[in-house]
């Protein structure tokens, strides 16, 4: 007996882990592509270097890249570019995530859009470092998923719709008035919306810790941008994803 609920134990943190690796390997292919897409060109995730779009084999979350040739190199389909890391880096930080949300919460209808949600924040992450921008259907899925999570755990949606009301304004107000100020944008749209969207999964009390970690988180990303050679400008989503998922985690330990 005591061997089968180890056993059932150890297969819903299982299942957690790939619900929120699916969401981060999805949310990365997808977003990649439309991060990279030009207008008019399909959707369908390819391989930037010889162009051919991916089979559904190759697109599927950490058995897509078991199934490539080498793929302890992490190729990229066609196999030109090796040590590709971006994409299985999110896949097993989503993993991880969504193995503590269920050692947290338990296994609960609610641990679905928390896993698919707190997925994306990797996929999100990466893509910001690599071309600047968060894709507005990464932001409106977190956003989603989280009054998803308020509906299913009743977590308050009015106070949650204020908050991202709140956030919103007060990231207007860094992106459009502050920019101006100081001659420089200092919060790009995207990053407005991901406020906007991240309103929707934290309480209150919290809201000032995310917004205090997240200025913290900025400032390391931006020195470690700048050694690095990347110019003035650097991606604050990593910054941002970090902070949102130490809040939600903090909230998760409060509550469960």
């Amino acid at each position: 007996m005591e061997l089968f609920h180890f056993n059932e134990s150890v297969l819903r943190l299982l299942a957690g882990g790939f619900l929120a690796m699916a969401s981060a390997g999805l949310s990365s292919y997808f977003g990649y592509r439309s991060a990279d897409r030009l207008p008019g060109e399909s959707r369908w995730p390819q391989c930037v270097f010889c162009y051919r779009p991916f089979r559904w084999t190759e697109i599927f979350p950490f058995l897509g890249w078991i199934l490539r040739t080498h793929s302890i190199v992490l190729p990229c389909p066609c196999g030109k570019r090796t040590w590709l890391w971006p994409l299985p880096v999110a896949e097993m930080t989503g993993f991880l995530m969504g193995v503590a949300i269920v050692q947290i919460v338990g296994w609960k209808w609610e641990i679905i859009p928390l896993c698919f949600g707190l997925g994306l924040l990797p996929a999100i992450a990466l893509i910001d470092l690599a071309f600047g921008l968060i894709p507005d259907g990464l932001n409106l899925l977190l956003g989603v998923f989280g009054l998803a999570w308020l509906f299913i755990s009743d977590g308050g949606v009015f106070n949650g719709l204020m908050i991202a009301s709140g956030l919103l304004l007060f990231s207007l107000l860094l992106a459009v008035v502050y920019s101006k100020w100081r001659g420089k944008e200092m919060l790009g749209l995207g990053d407005v919306k991901f406020f906007t969207a991240a309103g929707l999964w934290l309480p209150p009390m919290v809201v000032p810790w995310f917004l205090a970690l997240a200025g913290i988180l900025g400032v390391g990303v931006g020195l470690l941008w700048k050694r690095s050679g990347g110019g003035k400008e650097f991606p604050f989503a990593p910054a941002l994803c970090a902070s949102l998922a130490v809040c939600v985690f903090y909230k998760l330990c409060s509550f469960y």
